[in-house]
């Protein structure tokens, strides 16, 4: 059992997320659930990125780092979130994400 890991950010890779139209949706995972991880995390990059619902199978906590970064669920109910600011999402909610010049932080459990 490990009690402590450094994660190098050479080793840390941004890949497209998938689901977005058009602009810049990316997600880099830091800690994957494929390593066993209790919680998986990354980082995000979005900017006027159109993305597809998504209902989640997981609860979700960002933070965001820089930019606006703002998520709608299927109710109508909408947040922006700003540097410093943290979004906290349920599993079973159906979310769209969205963002202008936004980097975040994000953990799933």
């Amino acid at each position: 059992m490990r009690s402590i890991r450094l994660i190098k950010s050479g080793s840390i890779q941004s890949r497209d997320r998938g689901g977005a139209a058009d602009g810049t949706a990316e997600i880099s995972w830091a800690i994957s659930d494929q390593d066993g991880a209790v919680l998986p995390c990354g980082f995000g990059r979005w900017h006027e990125a159109l993305c597809e619902p998504k209902t989640l199978t997981y609860d979700e906590v960002i933070l965001v780092l820089d930019g606006v970064f703002g998520v709608e669920a299927s109710d109508g109910t909408r947040v922006e979130g700003c540097p410093g600011d943290v979004i906290e999402l349920c599993k079973g909610a159906t979310v769209k994400y969205f963002g202008t010049n936004a980097k975040l932080f994000f953990v799933i459990n």
